[in-house]
């Protein structure tokens, strides 16, 4: 088993997986590999030190809801549907773009 990583970015990222798994009761992933469809997708972090020395950091993490099925009207419904709960939760969602997810030349 890996040593569990404990620096302020890897913390960070637990930190959201936790609140939003808990808040949504959605499946929340960070590792590509781990994609099942319904679920939130939390791609790598952008980070800016924004003062306090190096010590007060702005994490911006870009989430992808990942929905089932071919793309159309009913999977982007359930994408939204998904996107609010998600809104919903205890963190800060500054904006949204509905997309497709490419996984390996996949859709």
């Amino acid at each position: 088993m890996p040593a569990p990583y404990t620096d302020l970015l890897n913390e960070g990222i637990d930190d959201i997986t936790a609140t939003l798994t808990a808040v949504t009761g959605l499946r929340v992933v960070n590792d590509p590999t781990k994609i099942v469809p319904n679920c939130v997708f939390l791609q790598a972090p952008s980070f800016t030190t924004t003062a306090g020395n190096g010590n007060i950091v702005r994490m911006d993490v870009p989430i992808k809801i990942v929905g089932s099925g071919p793309a159309g009207l009913p999977v982007l419904r359930e994408i939204l549907q998904i996107s609010a709960t998600v809104w919903a939760a205890a963190i800060i969602v500054t904006s949204g773009r509905p997309g497709v997810l490419d996984i390996v030349g996949q859709e």
